[in-house]
């Protein structure tokens, strides 16, 4: 299932959510044309055959094939060299002593723990549990205590904590 989906119950707010996520690297007429909003439409079963479809969680992201020229997916902490991260959280606001940090702990493979740093800078409020799928980051993005009801956070995280163990069955 996605989880995204079920967890907000809001088309719009992921939406927003993506849009503000892709404009630090693209205008809003050229997100409206890349296909990403379309992506979230049809996650939400508002376009093409209206099935769910259940997105990798971070190990499979981590450990899988990763992106290729100009594809928009993949986990920036595994898939960037040290100088292009430096220079993508750089231009994305991130105070230098938090990219540095992040950007070390890059380099030595603690992914998920740069991406809770990452999360930690946006929000402005520590994360108080460990990132382990890219829909548990909007969740926990666009909940942040503020509405998302705690039956559902239950149900994502015990989804996730499901996907986690059915990846590490797999590797």
């Amino acid at each position: 299932a996605v989880v995204s989906t079920q967890s907000t119950g809001n088309m719009e707010e992921v939406r927003g959510f993506y849009r503000a996520q892709f404009c630090h690297t693209m205008d809003s007429e050229t997100y409206s044309k890349s296909g990403h909003d379309y992506m979230v439409r049809h996650l939400f079963g508002k376009e093409g055959k209206r099935q769910d479809k259940k997105p990798y969680g971070c190990l499979k992201i981590i450990t899988g094939t990763p992106p290729g020229p100009g594809d928009c997916h993949g986990c920036p902490f595994r898939h960037m060299d040290s100088g292009n991260l430096e220079k993508t959280l750089t231009g994305w606001k991130i105070p230098k002593p938090v990219v540095r940090e992040m950007v070390s702990l890059s380099e030595g493979q603690h992914y998920q723990v740069a991406c809770t740093k990452y999360f930690e800078c946006t929000q402005g409020r520590e994360a108080k549990f460990g990132l382990s799928h890219p829909n548990q980051y909007v969740v926990e993005s666009l909940g942040g205590g503020k509405g998302v009801k705690t039956e559902v956070k239950t149900e994502v995280k015990s989804e996730v904590k499901e996907e986690v163990k059915e990846e590490a069955m797999e590797g």
